[in-house]
């Protein structure tokens, strides 16, 4: 029988309890997205963009107090250029096709088909590894899809411009699991704050682009409202969304298999569906309350699996 050190065992079992903190925190912080995306006072695509804009200045000293790695030479390691563009364009491509895809059907519909990353995570870990989680982990994935689709309350599309809707909500699913893929190949070497940086630019450069093609206005219309009273679901996006948020699932995915981790966000829809009740007053109905039950149960199968 092989001896395994418990000290390293218990450093193993901090590392995944903080990791599920953060991913949990950070899955928090993202389910303010689509509440400010709806109080925001420019189109989608914009609202993208200035939420990558706001968080840079953010993400540039968290970027600059991190330690950096180092070579075997103590020589600075170069960035990883071409994963942190990749990361930003997967990013970019997430966001686009998210605001996308919910203008052309129903809200019900984007939520459940964008939060079907774990299968994607868990293919392109096929592709690559051939090694597939245990039966487990199979069972709190569909206990937690399940939930997510009671929660969402989705129906099949019945008209072309609902199986767009439909059709770019899943290619939303795709894009953000090949980013926190991307992401989470690069933790094991760079910090969480370097990674959000550079890739957050190269979305926001991605993203002006897209709201220029758009033919969105960069700028809200005037109104006489102060800054602050027209501009802050913006501010909250950059702020809450993309430094709290994903900066905090960029650390969660540094310590938690990447598999079980992308069970852990699903924890987005059923907070976003609190939010939805208690700051928009969107109604909740029993079988959506089940549903949201049902996600979490899954989440805790799921770490309990990893």
């Amino acid at each position: 029988m092989a001896y395994r050190n418990p000290r390293v065992a218990q450093t193993d079992a901090q590392k995944l309890f903080l990791g599920t903190i953060a991913l949990a925190a950070g899955a928090s912080c993202i389910a303010l997205a689509p509440i400010m995306v709806k109080l925001s006072p420019l189109g989608p695509q914009a609202s993208a963009f200035w939420r990558l804009a706001f968080a840079l200045p953010l993400l540039a000293l968290w970027a600059y107090l991190e330690a950096k790695p180092k070579a075997d030479d103590g020589k600075p390691t170069a960035l990883p250029i071409g994963l942190l563009a990749l990361a930003g364009l997967l990013f970019a491509g997430d966001l686009a096709t998210w605001h996308a895809g919910i203008v052309r059907t129903s809200a019900a519909n984007a939520t459940f088909l964008s939060n079907l990353t774990p299968i994607v995570v868990v293919a392109v870990t096929w592709l690559t590894t051939r090694a597939l989680p245990n039966k487990a982990y199979w069972v709190a994935v569909v206990i937690a899809l399940v939930g997510s689709l009671l929660l969402s309350g989705g129906a099949p599309a019945t008209n072309p411009d609902r199986l767009a809707g439909d059709g770019l909500s899943a290619l939303t699913s795709i894009w953000y699991g090949l980013y926190l893929i991307t992401i989470a190949r690069m933790r094991n070497q760079w910090g969480a704050g370097t990674i959000m940086f550079f890739s957050s630019a190269f979305a926001m450069l991605c993203c002006l682009a897209v709201t220029v093609l758009s033919g969105e206005p960069l700028l809200p219309p005037a109104t006489g409202q102060s800054f602050i009273a027209q501009w802050w679901p913006l501010l909250v996006l950059g702020v809450m969304a993309q430094v709290a948020g994903q900066g905090l699932l960029a650390v969660g995915f540094g310590m938690v298999p990447t598999h079980i981790a992308s069970v852990l966000i699903l924890l987005q829809p059923v907070l976003v569906g609190f939010l939805g009740w208690a700051w928009l007053h969107e109604s909740l109905t029993p079988v959506q309350m089940m549903g949201g039950a049902l996600v979490l149960v899954g989440v805790w199968l799921a770490r309990r699996a990893g």
